[in-house]
Order: C-alpha cells, then sequence, then structure tokens
C-alpha cells in the first residue's frame, strides 16, 4: 500500500461523523437523557477502531489477527489485565496496541481521570513487556517492539477551548500550561499531554483532535503523525 494521508484524513472525517451518530442514538435509547448513555454505549468508537484495522491490513498485515473490545485484553503486571481497544497479533507475537478516548462534556471532571489512566496503562503495559507474562510475546522480548498508540477526541465547545482559572500549586506551574495567569483550555492541556506522550517514550504514536458535534472536520494535534507512524510500523513489520 502508498501511504496516501488524504485518503486516511477522507475516511477519519467519515469515521467521526459516524461516531456523533452512534452517540446521539446511544443518547436517545437512553432512560435519562442526560448523555449517560452516549458514553456508556461502547460502540461510539467502533468507527475509528474500524479504521485503523484498515490502515493496518492495507499497510501489509492482512494476515494479522485483530482483536477488539472485550476481546482485546491484554495481562497487566500491577494488575491481572486491562482491556485496550485494539490488539494486533502478528506471527503471535504482540505487535500492536491502541487506546481510544472520546470527552464530551464534564471536562473539569474527567481531564485529570484521562491523563492518569492514560499514565497508568502505559506503566502496567511497559512493565508486563519487560518483566511481565508479555515478555514471552514480543519479537525482541522487550517493550519497544510493539506499535502503542493513544488517540484522543474532543469535543470543541466553548467549556473544551476556553482557559482555565489560575491554578493552585505549592510550586509554580510549569509555563506551557499557563496563557497570561491563567490555565490554558483543555484541548491545549490535551496537546501538550499527547506530545509529551511520544516525547517520554510512553507511547509511539499519540494524537489529539477537537471536533464539533455532529461534524467530521477536525483539528487537533498529532494526527498525520500517528496515522504515519501506524501504517510504517506495519508495513515494516510485514516486510520481516
Amino acid at each position: 500500500m502508498i501511504y496516501d494521508p488524504g485518503a486516511i484524513d477522507k475516511k477519519f472525517r467519515e469515521a467521526l461523523i459516524e461516531f456523533w451518530t452512534l452517540r446521539a442514538a446511544a443518547k436517545e435509547k437512553g432512560k435519562d437523557k442526560t448523555g449517560r448513555g452516549e458514553a456508556v454505549s461502547g460502540q461510539h468508537l467502533d468507527p475509528l477502531i474500524h479504521l485503523l484495522e484498515e490502515v493496518i491490513r492495507e499497510s501489509g498485515l492482512q494476515d494479522a489477527h485483530f482483536y477488539t473490545n472485550r476481546r482485546a485484553g491484554l495481562p497487566g503486571f500491577y494488575r491481572p489485565s486491562k482491556q485496550w481497544d485494539l490488539v494486533v497479533v502478528y506471527k503471535g507475537k504482540l505487535a500492536i496496541i491502541v487506546e481510544l478516548k472520546s470527552q464530551v462534556g464534564s471536562y473539569g471532571n474527567n481531564f485529570n481521570n484521562r491523563v492518569e489512566e492514560a499514565l497508568g496503562s502505559a506503566l502496567d503495559l511497559q512493565s508486563a513487556l519487560m518483566e511481565g507474562v508479555l515478555k514471552d510475546f514480543t519479537p525482541s522480548g522487550g517493550y519497544h517492539a510493539p506499535f502503542r498508540g493513544w488517540l484522543m477526541v474532543l469535543a470543541e465547545e466553548e467549556e473544551s477551548i476556553r482557559r482555565g482559572v489560575a491554578p493552585n500549586a505549592v510550586f509554580p506551574v510549569d509555563g506551557v500550561f499557563l496563557d497570561s495567569g491563567k490555565l490554558v483550555s483543555y484541548a491545549d492541556r490535551y496537546r501538550i499531554f499527547a506530545s509529551r506522550l511520544v516525547q517520554s517514550k510512553q507511547y509511539d504514536a499519540a494524537a489529539i483532535v477537537t471536533v464539533k458535534r455532529g461534524a467530521g472536520e477536525h483539528k487537533g494535534y498529532g494526527l498525520d503523525s500517528f496515522w504515519r507512524e501506524l501504517a510504517f510500523f506495519s508495513a515494516k513489520l510485514a516486510s520481516t
């Protein structure tokens, strides 16, 4: 497959529209109509998972085994297991692990939770790959072998893009999180987080996209790199 970012982006926009459609359908079916049904339906991220599978297959890993959602559990080091969104096994070895997240509303309550989840999952996975049972299922017996990806879809709305209140901390907050004395928006905090996930080698690729409700047009950080790294990794693995 010739890597075609334009074609992937078109399909990504279509997947985002379907993402919103599934959330709306789940909300409509929910008894309380509050939106909780949207978040717990367990299907709204499926269009993105399908696109991930397509990119990986077309990049050369047609013969890989794909595990998604509840079937995508991996043993951990600090806990018995962790359910990922996509796990790919190639020639009996762990090849690709991807975590997908979305946030629509409740930004103040959930931002820190999302950060802590991603970091905790990365540490647990890394330890399982280096010292735990997963070490036996990687080509090189080390945590650098599998591709680890993290992707966040964030609703673009007033609450997610406005600056926050002045931070409350014992020592000065890292200036990258500040804008004129206030905290940068949640969208920008996620952008910084995604960048540092890769910088610190917690994940091989991480991206955050913001998208308005019901739309497919998006903007954000790291998405082009995410698709490129995933496609190139798959192609390289297929050639071995």
